[in-house]
């Protein structure tokens, strides 16, 4: 289901998880449910309870704060019953159970358990662990991506996690936003990881006055927000790797990490940029004459490369765009330019490939429908893979592997995959 829904995603969930979620819930003691119903009943007959207080609470005779505070409790349920749900795919199970790899009771739990319930489950009894994993894989989604860079300080480092410093830290950095009109509003949240001994901070900033449209009971209206400005790093003390997510230039990344060896190492860093890798897309060029690789293992039917540009090394000369067709059978964009480009020595000589969109066909499924995403590359180390859904970015970092685009060693959801 790509679209959220809570009525649809509870039918999902067992006995006696669903049960333990609705208890420990705030909007809990507001329901009464007969957990002795039969499983297959529970989760519309709780649905129904919810939509029905909703309903209610706009009727009777209630205070102001009385109605607000039903309100807030069952925005509490939605809210996190969408966190669970997108929580609920196989690199945040491999992750839940990385943190709960001291923790044989949970493990033992999730034997019985699919994604979604484990995820629930999660959330309702280990909800550190879960918040953990939820900044984790937001963090991995943004990297690579605009605001996102990596270097090396020193190694050994221990962070503090002293609420005083941490809060500290927090508060120099939104003076680096204050130009762009932020508030002094901060909040900082530390996690680790078990499986590769790095440390997160993740802190948000009051950001600046910012008009919304909405609707509340069914009235349009607008109201005046201060959205959250997101700020992260993840440091290795193991290879003195730190990843920064900053909003704005390499002056800002600079700044905060200056910020960081301050407030929170208490020591003045060094930091040294690590460049992205640069992406060896003459590797698609040249895969024209390769073997066709055995995808199988990686459910992929069929890779193209739906668009290319080609640069030629000849800089009096113009860089041209090529596009195939978009039938998964036709020649791809690879194999359309060397039909129809000249050359004067050879295709491999003459033209570069420093630009791509690539296309993976999934294997069919069950009903025999053949799905399939695509991705931007550039040789620059740029890529849009990041916004694949979870599911299909380890897919995507695996056929580039495959096709030689990256190293293995490359691969940023790695460590994922090792978990």
């Amino acid at each position: 289901m790509k679209v959220f829904n809570a009525r649809h995603f509870l039918r999902h969930i067992g006995m006696p998880t669903l049960q333990y979620f609705a208890e420990a819930h705030p909007l809990g003691k507001r329901l009464s449910i007969d957990w002795a119903l039969s499983p297959d009943l529970l989760p519309a007959t709780l649905s129904d309870a919810i939509d029905q207080l909703g309903a209610v609470s706009q009727h009777a005779a209630l205070t102001a704060d009385e109605r607000e505070a039903i309100e807030q409790d069952i925005w509490l349920w939605q809210d996190d019953l969408q966190r669970a749900y997108l929580m609920s795919n196989s690199l945040a199970t491999q992750e839940f159970r990385s943190v709960c790899a001291d923790d044989p009771m949970a493990l033992a739990v999730f034997q019985d358990l699919d994604e979604r319930e484990i995820a629930l489950w999660m959330l309702t009894h280990r909800d550190k662990g879960f918040r953990d994993v939820e900044l984790h894989l937001a963090f991995l989604a943004k990297t690579n991506g605009r605001y996102w860079k990596k270097h090396r300080i020193q190694s050994g480092l221990c962070p503090s996690q002293d609420r005083t410093q941490l809060e500290a830290f927090c508060q120099a950095v939104a003076q680096l936003y204050k130009k762009a009109g932020a508030g002094d509003g901060v909040h900082v949240e530390f996690s680790e990881r078990q499986a590769d001994h790095s440390i997160q901070l993740t802190l948000y900033v009051e950001g600046p006055v910012t008009a919304l449209t909405h609707f509340s009971q069914s009235q349009f209206n607008r109201i005046t927000t201060r959205i959250a400005l997101e700020t992260a790093l993840v440091y290795y003390p193991g290879t003195g790797i730190i990843e920064t997510i900053v909003k704005g230039g390499g002056k800002v990344h600079t700044a905060v990490l200056a910020l960081f060896g301050e407030h929170v190492v208490q020591q003045v860093i060094t930091p040294e940029e690590i460049e992205k890798p640069p992406l060896k897309l003459n590797a698609l060029r040249d895969s024209v004459f390769e073997p066709t690789p055995d995808w199988s293992s990686l459910n992929v039917q069929g890779v193209r490369v739906r668009r290319a540009r080609f640069s030629p090394s000849d800089k009096l000369a113009v860089s041209l765009n090529i596009e195939a067709s978009a039938d998964q059978h036709d020649e791809d964009a690879v194999v359309v330019a060397r039909q129809r480009l000249r050359f004067k020595q050879s295709f491999e000589v003459e033209y570069t490939l420093d630009r791509a969109t690539v296309t993976v066909y999934r294997t069919p499924n069950d009903k025999g429908m053949v799905h399939h995403f695509s991705f931007d590359l550039s040789a620059s180390g740029a890529s849009t893979i990041t916004n694949l859904s979870i599911q299909n970015q380890p897919i995507a970092q695996a056929v580039l592997v495959t096709l030689g685009v990256i190293d293995a060693d490359d691969n940023p959801l790695r460590q994922l995959a090792a978990a």
